[in-house]
């Protein structure tokens, strides 16, 4: 059976679409999708609990409280294990399938490489008006690399266990899905199948804010999980604290130039970093931001 696990909060809007992509699928292997509703305030348990009063395959779980994106998840994997479910199959709330042969391509595929673990397909990315896609994901998990796209894996259910699930719980991590497929990055093989199946929403999310402080918190965010997941695997995955503090640092700059913000001048910025590779990129910016090039000259 494949488990399709559904984290979802305050998606009225989406939620309908991405449970009916799910329903579309075409797949000789049954299907359970698993929702996990983190206590939404608006009118997305109205919509979840229509589907699953229709359709006997969705398991709805309303949560009383908000648990966070990253715990909500956690609880549907500890269901789907009990419920022996042999695959995963990952969809957020507000994004959807546009494929109805997504699921039955990567069975397909999982089953021909008994090897594989873990496959995921292209997509599209939709950004208000704007669209493009994303292809093959390489170089993980280094500090920029950049993760999967959530909505279109799929991955043996067996990959997962218990202390893993309370380990990842304990770290207290702002999302689940770059933590996760980190560490399925050393313990398997992995595919990618050019099919375009899924469609991510580029929205503001946990993983997609809008202010520059959040989003500053984002990348310090990014060199805790890459500084765990080398613990996990010493030698692995090349973490060095100077590098993680360089990246937090230009994350720094771009943001400054980006947002104008004063706050986010700190004084181990302007005393400890010494960048190499901005100095073609001084003028060009600075005549565009005054506090950006004022900096610039102190650190430079």
């Amino acid at each position: 059976m494949i488990a399709v696990c559904i984290a979802t909060y305050n998606h009225e809007a989406f939620i309908a679409q991405a449970v009916e992509s799910v329903l579309a699928q075409v797949c000789d292997e049954p299907l359970r999708i698993y929702i996990g509703d983190d206590a939404s305030t608006d009118g997305t348990a109205a919509i979840c609990e229509r589907y699953a009063q229709q359709d006997a395959c969705i398991v709805y779980i309303r949560r009383k409280k908000n648990l966070g994106l990253t715990s909500n998840t956690l609880d549907l994997y500890r269901r789907i294990l009990a419920d022996g479910c042999e695959y995963i199959a990952m969809l957020d709330g507000d994004d959807y399938w546009m494929d109805p042969h997504k699921l039955q391509l990567q069975l397909y595929y999982l089953r021909s490489h008994p090897e594989v673990g873990f496959v995921h397909t292209n997509g599209q990315t939709l950004s208000g008006k704007d669209t493009w896609t994303f292809g093959q994901r390489q170089g993980l998990y280094g500090i920029n690399s950049v993760g999967f796209a959530n909505c279109t894996v799929l991955f043996r259910t067996n990959l997962l266990n218990e202390p893993l699930l309370k380990d990842i719980e304990q770290q207290h991590f702002l999302w689940l899905d770059y933590p996760l497929y980190g560490v399925f990055y050393q313990q398997t093989k992995w595919a990618f199948l050019p099919q375009k199946t899924a469609v991510w929403r580029d929205h503001v999310s946990v993983s997609q804010p809008r202010s520059a402080h959040d989003i500053l918190r984002l990348r310090q965010e990014r060199c805790r999980m890459w500084k765990w997941l080398d613990n996990l695997f010493p030698g692995k995955v090349g973490y060095s604290a100077q590098e993680a503090q360089n990246y937090v640092w230009s994350q720094q700059l771009n943001l400054i130039y980006q947002f104008n913000d004063r706050r986010l001048v700190t004084p181990d910025l302007l005393n400890d970093y010494k960048p190499c590779t901005w100095k073609q990129r001084i003028k060009q910016k600075g005549l565009k931001n005054s506090l950006y090039y004022t900096i610039l000259r102190k650190i430079m």
